[in-house]
């Protein structure tokens, strides 16, 4: 989509804010003849603006005036009603022109509401306002697509509904700019992103610098992937209100229409990103096991990537059916292997492979045009040596398909960063060929799942980097069988197990990953119940104001992992009643279990998204809400069903100055010796939390000069350590107050050797890490101009 803002104008005697019908259709063709193909309106269009858009080959995103939040007095339930019915008056006015028309391509049902009002009239209640709006527009058109403006001041307002994702981002700095860019692509998950507003102001900045503001802009547009954008604006005749602005000057082209040096950089927006010069060798591995049906549309997939380097390796696992075959009818190297499972196959394709970049894609998945190159394009650094993109589900599918891919389990992407990963899905995964090699590739001890997790984790144990592509893009078929599902996950929870062996300390107590990365996606707790943390700067004066953490998903993802403990719990309740002649206890206790989970089903059922296509919504939303249920249960079974691999210790790594590397030597050392250990969270002061017995201590660790170690340990008595000292007060108020003085006495005595000794204890582990990772062992030729190395420092509180 590369286009224009146009607007908003002096009202007409008719009272549309738009320029006569002959200077819309001069407007019009000159926007066409740049090559743009896309005009944002921030009004209704009258009929005639609609024809004219087709009779010039574009199309429209059309905004909604209506009197929102900046317009209503009070606050409160009463504002928000006035708000949404103005807004479902405008909703059925646009629709009323718009409604069917292939010229709209989208409506926006509300633009940039401020971020102070949205502080008075609260986050969830303005998304719900505007998912009403959104609701309202696709039941009266379906195959409308509905998206709400957003800016980087309510970058935490995510209204659900929207089909794609839009944003006025304004920033002078290109690398700002970029890096904006890449956050707002990472949020918009699944969703197009448009940019519906960007430029410059040649009234501040004069023309030229805005041609070059432009012209790079739009180069970080294509060369990211978004979906495409709108430049604000087309011309300078701008009005508020009736009222003339002058003095911005955003528009490509002057009041007369004459154009801007700005325009010519429009007029070139290229269609994809720069040439990769010079272009690696990309090998693409395609894993198969009896995928007959859909290994034919996944190679044709490949081979119609634009990259002009590719060559395509298809591994037959032992397929019993003609998937050979028919991979054989197309230009590709093929593999006839016998069943040796996925990370058999995946290291066979390896070393077959002769390109510099090796790329794994499931058979079952078919890759963006953009695929390759977007991948290759995220390799931006010497230490990055995997990459990977997103995978989404195929539209329209099966019903039973499309409620598991509404479910839990499906391969997902972990991120630490905008732009780093922790964890990149086995569907859609790039790695450096001479470090995969060094790695030994892939452990065939995972047949079925696992491989991906183990190599990423690795890597990153190696002191790589993994990166993230936002528009690298697959879309991958989902289970289409409910039997197929289970046993998926059932698969998985085998290989969570597994896996427990050599990456203990990447485990919980539950036997679930500890990932320091977030997983986006999954369903939320209700936003009245519990909401995001957002970070809104002092009085909610920050221009950029993000999400920390979304609780709401954490706490739903909690109940999900604590799904087995219910169920076992609420089978001793149901025996404790069944067996005691009067066990109310047992009988209230088995109430509330079966209502948490019951509660989890019911979450699941109303909150789940039903695309527009299902016609079958009920039986949908019921199979989503027992795949909720059972999925936990499944791959609890399976790490029940299973032993973990035998525990491998990492290698030895040279000192190398990294700090993240020193926190994951120190937490991998804690976990060995029985310590329960955390990451601290993105809003948590401290980078690492240690618990054993009495003692909770929160580590802060720095390197100076990207060389010296620094740390400071904080001890603090944990919960349990208050509980022992309080029972004998509690008692000794019943019974001899010197006795319970006494026992408190023990207790303190107890509790301070605890600390002492742990804080000693964790003191000589971090001591050992550092030891570990070879400060001692130096290579002087490897540290021409370093700092000198300084004995490591601790500081204790």
């Amino acid at each position: 989509m590369k286009g224009v803002t146009y607007g908003t104008f002096k009202a007409r005697p008719d009272g549309a804010r738009y320029p006569s019908v002959d200077q819309v259709d001069s407007d019009f063709a000159s926007i066409a003849a740049l090559g743009l193909n896309t005009v944002r309106v921030y009004t209704i269009p009258p009929i005639e603006v609609v024809d004219l858009a087709g009779e010039h080959g574009l199309r429209l995103l059309v905004g909604l005036d209506y009197d929102d939040w900046r317009m209503v007095d009070g606050t409160g339930r009463r504002a928000t009603e006035s708000v949404v019915a103005a807004g479902l008056e405008a909703v059925d006015r646009a629709m009323a022109v718009c409604g069917g028309r292939p010229e709209v391509l989208a409506v926006s049902v509300g633009n940039e509401v401020p971020a102070d009002l949205v502080r008075v009239h609260g986050v969830a209640r303005v998304e719900r306002a505007l998912e009403r709006l959104l609701d309202a527009v696709h039941d009266a058109d379906p195959g409308m697509l509905a998206t709400y403006t957003n800016y980087p001041s309510t970058e935490y307002l995510d209204p659900e509904g929207q089909d794609l994702v839009s944003w006025n981002v304004f920033l002078e700095d290109r690398a700002a700019f970029a890096r904006y860019l890449r956050h707002i692509l990472a949020l918009a998950g699944e969703r197009p992103l448009l940019l519906s507003e960007f430029g410059l102001s040649a009234g501040i900045h004069g023309e030229q610098a805005q041609a070059e503001s432009v012209q790079w802009q739009i180069e970080e547009l294509v060369h990211h992937g978004a979906a495409g954008g709108t430049v604000f604006s087309w011309t300078d005749e701008w009005a508020v209100a009736d009222a003339p602005v002058d003095h911005w000057q955003f528009g490509v082209t002057r009041v007369d229409r004459t154009l801007k040096p700005a325009a010519h950089g429009v007029a070139g927006w290229p269609q994809s990103p720069a040439p990769i010069d010079p272009p690696p060798r990309v090998s693409v591995v395609i894993c198969a096991y009896n995928e007959s049906v859909h290994i034919e549309p996944c190679i044709r997939s490949v081979l119609a990537s634009a990259y002009p380097d590719v060559e395509v390796i298809v591994c037959d696992d032992g397929s019993s059916d003609d998937t050979a075959d028919k991979a054989s009818r197309y230009p590709v190297k093929l593999l006839r292997l016998g069943r040796g499972g996925l990370s058999a196959a995946r290291n066979e394709g390896m070393r077959a492979a002769t390109g510099d970049i090796v790329a794994y894609l499931d058979a079952d998945a078919e890759a963006d045009p953009r695929w390759i190159p977007q991948l290759v394009r995220a390799f931006d650094s010497p230490a990055v040596v995997a990459a990977g993109g997103p995978n989404h589900p195929f539209e329209p599918i099966g019903l039973v398909e499309a409620a598991v891919a509404a479910s839990p389990g499906n391969p997902r992407e972990v991120l630490v960063s905008d732009t780093r990963a922790e964890h990149i899905a086995g569907c859609n995964m790039a790695f450096r060929r001479k470090d995969l090699l060094k790695a030994n590739g892939f452990d065939v001890a995972y047949r079925t799942a696992g491989d991906d997790v183990d190599l990423c984790w690795r890597l990153l144990d190696a002191g790589h980097e993994i990166a993230f592509a936002p528009t690298a893009t697959i879309e991958h078929h989902r289970r289409g069988t409910v039997r197929g599902y289970l046993r998926q996950q059932r698969g998985y929870g085998r290989a969570e197990r597994m896996l427990q062996g050599p990456h203990r300390h990447r485990f919980n107590r539950l036997g679930q990953a500890r990932w320091r990365g977030v997983v986006y996606g999954g369903l939320s707790l209700p936003r009245r119940l519990l909401g995001a943390v957002v970070y809104h700067g002092s009085l909610g004066l920050e221009p950029f104001q993000p999400k920390t953490r979304h609780r709401g998903e954490s706490a739903y993802a909690l109940l999900l992992a604590l799904l087995p403990a219910l169920v076992v719990l609420l089978a001793v309740a149901v025996l404790t009643g069944a067996f005691i002649s009067s066990a109310p206890l047992a009988i209230g206790t088995g109430s509330a279990l079966l209502a948490l989970i019951g509660g989890t089903a019911a979450i699941a059922y109303v909150k789940c998204d039903v695309p527009p296509w299902v016609s079958e919504k009920v039986r949908f939303r019921s199979l989503v809400a027992f795949f909720h249920v059972a999925q936990p249960l499944v791959r609890f079974w399976g790490r029940l069903t299973t032993r973990p691999l035998p525990s491998t210790k990492p290698p030895v790594q040279m000192w190398r100055g990294d700090r993240l590397d020193f926190i994951d030597s120190v937490a991998r050392r804690a976990q060995e010796l029985g310590w329960k250990v955390a990451y601290g969270g993105p809003s948590d002061a401290h980078d690492l939390v240690a618990v054993r017995g009495f003692t909770s201590l929160r580590g802060h660790f720095a390197v100076v000069w990207n060389w010296t170690p620094r740390w400071r340990v904080r001890v603090r008595p944990r919960l349990v350590a208050m509980a022992l000292l309080s029972v004998p007060l509690a008692l000794g108020a019943v019974t001899s107050p010197a006795a319970a003085l006494t026992l408190a006495g023990i207790a303190a005595l107890v509790v301070a050797a605890d600390l002492w000794w742990a804080r000693r204890r964790f003191q000589a582990l971090i001591a050992e890490a550092v030891k570990g990772s070879e400060v001692h062992v130096i290579d002087l030729t490897q540290l021409e101009n370093k700092p000198e190395i300084q004995t490591p420092v601790a500081v204790e509180r």
